[in-house]
């Protein structure tokens, strides 16, 4: 992705689960960067993902969050889609935003 991180910039780098028998389920792999500034470097550079080669398409990455944080991102997402169904005028949009943790639903304004 051209984002100018070295090795050094990986704490650890390791496969989540457990092996399966079959070797062609892919597994999910957890990279942990050495700072912060690091990861919201490469979380703003993932749309060069749909423009890279055939076997880099199909690469999902997502922020790792706690339990407690996935549930309150479930809530919000649910609280945006009623907002969304309530606005009869059509000219917002509401959607989830932020970091884990951080998280907020916002309105977007539709351009005519």
């Amino acid at each position: 992705m051209h984002v100018g991180l070295s090795d050094e910039d990986l704490a650890h780098v390791f496969h989540l689960g457990r092996r399966g028998t079959s070797d062609d389920a892919p597994r999910p792999l957890m990279v942990q960067l050495a700072s912060y500034s690091h990861k919201n470097l490469i979380m703003e550079s993932l749309f060069r993902l749909k423009h890279a080669d055939s076997q880099f398409k199909t690469v999902i990455v997502a922020h790792d969050m706690t339990r407690a944080e996935r549930e309150e991102s479930k809530r919000l997402v649910a609280e945006a889609k009623t907002l969304q169904a309530q606005d009869t005028s059509g000219e917002s949009l509401y959607r989830v935003r932020g970091n884990p943790g951080k998280m907020r639903v916002i309105r977007i304004r539709i351009r005519p």
